[in-house]
């Protein structure tokens, strides 16, 4: 298992916890026990919460894993000089430089291009490099564009095109664009803690994070892969 494998494992492990937590707590409301914290009784206005909270939780996996996945990349390509990087991989690179907005004169603004034309000219390894990540909420299409736009291998089984496929009950988008719609609603406030999740059922919440994560493990495979058979490396003649 390589490291980037093993951080989606822990952190799978740690939303499960977190769900298992979820599932009794509501398992003992419904059956109008009593579950007291302290001087404070939990009801379902904390179970509200602790939904929303897993909402949250699971697309910062998401999140996590895909900023883990750049610096994985980003540490393999600084690992060669620059000629030896594909089309793709340069492309990435200088992505970053194009979309950097460089405040003060335009002596300024040449010195930033000039730094990064003499670190592809240099003909030496850079170092760990960090690319561009495609603007918005990272969502199934969001990771797919990136790993194009690399030049990733990125083939999804049958059986995961039908599981993403955009749904009514997800107001007619894919189960990651919904869930990172959610999150921003509650990260900005657009939607209350308590009824951020009111909609969901814990096992609708199950299944959202089970397609989730299954996505993540076969992007991280991807990935992995393309760091592991050198596919940011241009072709040799």
């Amino acid at each position: 298992m390589t490291e980037l494998q093993g951080s989606l494992a822990e952190r799978r492990e740690e939303f499960d916890t977190h769900f298992a937590l979820a599932l009794a707590l509501e398992g003992r409301i419904v059956a109008g026990e009593v579950v007291s914290i302290g001087e404070t009784e939990l009801s379902a206005r904390h179970l509200m919460t602790i939904k929303s909270g897993l909402v949250v939780h699971l697309y910062n996996v998401v999140e996590s894993i895909m900023s883990r996945t750049i610096e994985t990349v980003g540490g393999a390509v600084g690992g060669v000089p620059p000629n030896d990087w594909s089309e793709k991989a340069l492309r990435e690179w200088l992505r970053r430089y194009a979309a950097v907005g460089i405040d003060g004169s335009e002596d300024t603004r040449l010195e930033t291009i000039h730094g990064a034309s003499q670190n592809l000219l240099s003909g030496e390894a850079l170092g760990p490099q960090s690319f561009k990540k495609p603007s918005g909420t990272w969502s199934d299409k969001l990771i797919a564009r990136f790993a194009d736009r690399l030049g990733v291998s990125f083939h999804l089984p049958p059986e995961m095109w039908g599981r993403i496929k955009a749904r009514p009950e997800y107001g007619d988008k894919t189960p990651m664009e919904f869930l990172a719609g959610r999150r921003n609603e509650l990260a900005h406030g657009r939607r209350s803690f308590e009824d951020g999740a009111r909609d969901m059922t814990l096992p609708e919440i199950r299944e959202l994070s089970d397609i989730t994560l299954d996505y993540l493990e076969l992007a991280v495979h991807a990935f992995q892969a393309y760091v592991d058979n050198r596919h940011y490396m241009a072709a040799t003649p």
